[in-house]
């Protein structure tokens, strides 16, 4: 069984023209990443209909130069690939058949 590095529960806001990610680098425990989500807010996360998610990415340059780098999804383990915690402010952007955030065994 391959084990992930811990990471710090640490809010990083990612945007586009059209919506913002709370994430941090990691698969944390859903509402604790919630309550930080909430601490970096300044208050509660009104308006955020997406749902927390685990999932993978891999943060890479932006050649466009609009924005400092791009964080895309990536397979699990995968070369530069780091677990992360994520929550969207849209739940159109959010959709079901993306997987929820679940604890892993081992992933704590």
């Amino acid at each position: 069984m391959s084990r992930t590095k811990p990471y710090p529960l640490s809010v990083e806001c990612l945007y586009t023209d059209d919506t913002k990610t709370l994430m941090t680098k990691g698969h944390h425990d859903p509402a604790e990443f919630i309550k930080a989500c909430e601490f970096w807010n300044g208050g509660p996360l009104d308006g955020w209909g997406g749902k927390v998610r685990h999932a993978w990415g891999r943060t890479v340059p932006d050649s466009s130069g609009d924005y400092e780098f791009l964080m895309l999804p990536a397979k699990p383990h995968a070369r530069g690939a780091y677990p992360v915690t994520t929550i969207i402010d849209d739940a159109a952007y959010d959709h079901d058949d993306a997987p929820t955030a679940q604890k892993e065994p081992g992933h704590e």
